[in-house]
């Protein structure tokens, strides 16, 4: 067992919860084994499409951003013929739209995930009913993740969908590769695995290139230094799943810190199935366009994931590049107050910390910080550059068990 950091004021059952769910955590084999449809993998209906972050108070009018890549999802699927049609599908409530990480998936930004949406599949391999699902990149280009309605994505899921996924999946059903070797190359390499996944990703290029025999796969591999991202949120997901499967009710873990483009939300290990919302800011940061004057969504994304586990914005002290890019939007002292929000040390990256801990937030009144990108506000910019989120202190001391039973929770 990796030592601790000194923990704050809190109770001893609150210790002994979070002491319990962070060995459950170190013990997750994270693999990806496979390539599946949304439909196959989680039984997703049709009509419903999957959304990053917090359910919606009303899913018939989602933030702009979601809303764009749901239109973009009902005109692939061949629900509605136009922009229009799509969204009045969506206003009626004839498409539903359901927040991800009930079905176990976690979606980048505001990618929205549809029936035919290929996922990336990640297992547990100590427990294989511990698995979770995200988004399979599709290369450079438009994305369906950065909220803006380019016809180009279209053309782009289909590609992903018919081309690359048959090709990984299988690949993936001869051979499964494990992930935690390939994040620990990748932060030896400078990535913090949620701004920069380049080292990483390469390593797994390097991996699969002897197994994939299709060149345009490979070479659109080999122009997506991102790809590893999605694979690393769902791996962080198994890791917090862990921490939250038999947790105690007083375990203070974060397993979800997510935002749908107007809440931000966190899940503690004690209580995972409740989601502990505030109205989310925009992160901030370098613009790919200085003069571009978009204003940026509100923290829309479930990879917040990764920064709760103790890597992205956490682990920029191991990561050159990104770390300067942020330079200017980093707060003094920031390696030193965000390394006492955290509880652990996971043994394979014992020089990062690790599980944010809702207690020692709330009692250092401190807020995290995460890797988390800028979209465009208007649904219609799309990505705007690379930025960091500041989370509530707040949001955290709301969630905490003591604070919930003030409330009636």
């Amino acid at each position: 067992m990796m030592p601790a950091t000194p923990m704050p004021d809190t109770s001893a059952a609150a210790g002994r919860a979070n002491d319990a769910a962070l060995q459950r955590l170190y013990a997750v084999r994270p693999q990806w084994q496979g390539v599946r449809s949304a439909r196959d993998a989680v039984g997703l209906p049709d009509r419903t499409l999957l959304h990053a972050g917090p359910p919606f108070a009303d899913p018939r009018a989602p933030s702009a951003p979601v809303l764009s890549s749901a239109v973009l999802c009902c005109l692939y699927e061949g629900w509605a013929d136009t922009e229009a049609g799509a969204e009045a599908l969506i206003a009626s409530g004839a498409v539903t739209l359901a927040s991800a990480q009930s079905f176990d998936v976690v979606t980048p930004l505001a990618a929205v995930i549809s029936p035919r949406t290929a996922l990336v599949e990640v297992v547990d391999a100590g427990n294989p009913a511990n698995r979770a699902w995200s988004l399979l990149g599709s290369g450079a280009g438009p994305q369906i993740r950065f909220g803006s309605r380019d016809p180009a994505v279209l053309a782009r899921l289909g590609w992903r969908d018919d081309v690359l996924a048959p090709a990984l999946a299988a690949t993936l059903a001869r051979c499964p590769v494990d992930l935690i070797p390939l994040a620990r190359h990748g932060v030896d390499g400078g990535d913090d695995l949620h701004a920069r996944t380049a080292s990483a990703t390469a390593a797994l290029i390097r991996h699969l290139a002897p197994r994939v025999h299709d060149e345009e796969v490979m070479a659109v591999l080999a122009r997506t230094p991102l790809f590893f991202l999605t694979l690393w949120m769902a791996a962080c997901h198994t890791m917090t799943a862990a921490a939250a499967h038999g947790a105690a009710p007083e375990a203070t873990l974060v397993v979800a810190l997510a935002g749908n483009g107007s809440e931000v939300g966190v899940r503690l290990a004690g209580r995972a199935s409740r989601w502990f919302t505030a109205r989310a800011d925009a992160p901030d940061g370098p613009r790919l366009d200085a003069a571009c004057t978009v204003a940026a969504a509100p923290m829309t994304g479930d990879s917040g994931v990764i920064d709760a586990a103790g890597f992205g914005a956490q682990a920029l002290a191991l990561a050159p590049e990104p770390a300067a890019a942020f330079s200017a939007w980093l707060p003094p002292r920031w390696q030193e107050s965000q390394a006492r929000l955290y509880a652990g040390r996971h043994p394979a990256f014992a020089d990062l910390h690790c599980g944010l801990d809702a207690a020692r937030v709330a009692a250092g009144q401190a807020a995290p910080l995460a890797a988390i990108a800028m979209i465009g506000a208007d649904g219609r910019t799309g990505l705007l550059g690379r930025g960091l989120f500041t989370a509530p202190a707040a949001l955290f001391a709301s969630a905490l068990p003591g604070a919930a039973a003030q409330h009636g929770a």
